[in-house]
């Protein structure tokens, strides 16, 4: 096998390395929020952490920040909306638009639920250093920048 071919699998491999290390976190979160009583899914827990930054949000933003297709994030929506986590509210600035708000038992539950994922975040990397883990950071920092960079 030539030099060429083993840097590619290599990297095809640390790329399905950093795939299956999101798929167990985001297994491991879910079931630590089952284990709490929480019914949510990792996307909707995403949903509701992004919802409560700053200013309410409009689906159109929500669903690209989540990678979402339409059709998905209104059953989604659907979901936490029924559970009273957020509520639609019309956009002050543009009557034909909406905004998504949490509401006060949303904002009470993105709380906990960030507090379990963390503790999960945590306990992913505890058999790391903070130098290897900011190191790590560092380095997915660049690489995303860089795919970012050639999509633009």
């Amino acid at each position: 096998m030539n030099r060429a071919e083993t840097s590619s699998d290599r990297s095809f491999q640390l790329c399905r390395l950093i795939g299956r290390l999101r798929a167990e976190f985001v297994y491991a979160v879910e079931q630590e929020m089952g284990h709490q009583g929480v019914e949510l899914n990792f996307t909707q827990f995403v949903a509701l952490k992004l919802l409560g930054h700053e200013e309410p949000m409009t689906p159109v933003e929500l669903a690209r920040a989540l990678h979402y297709n339409p059709g998905a994030l209104t059953r989604l929506l659907d979901k936490l909306e029924q559970r009273g986590y957020l509520k639609r509210v019309p956009d002050p600035d543009d009557r034909r638009a909406l905004r998504l708000e949490l509401t006060t038992q949303g904002k009470a539950l993105r709380k906990r639920v960030i507090g379990y994922c963390d503790a999960v975040a945590a306990r992913t990397f505890e058999g790391t250093t903070t130098r290897e883990r900011e190191q790590l950071h560092d380095v997915l920092s660049r690489v995303l920048d860089g795919i970012r960079a050639r999509r633009e």
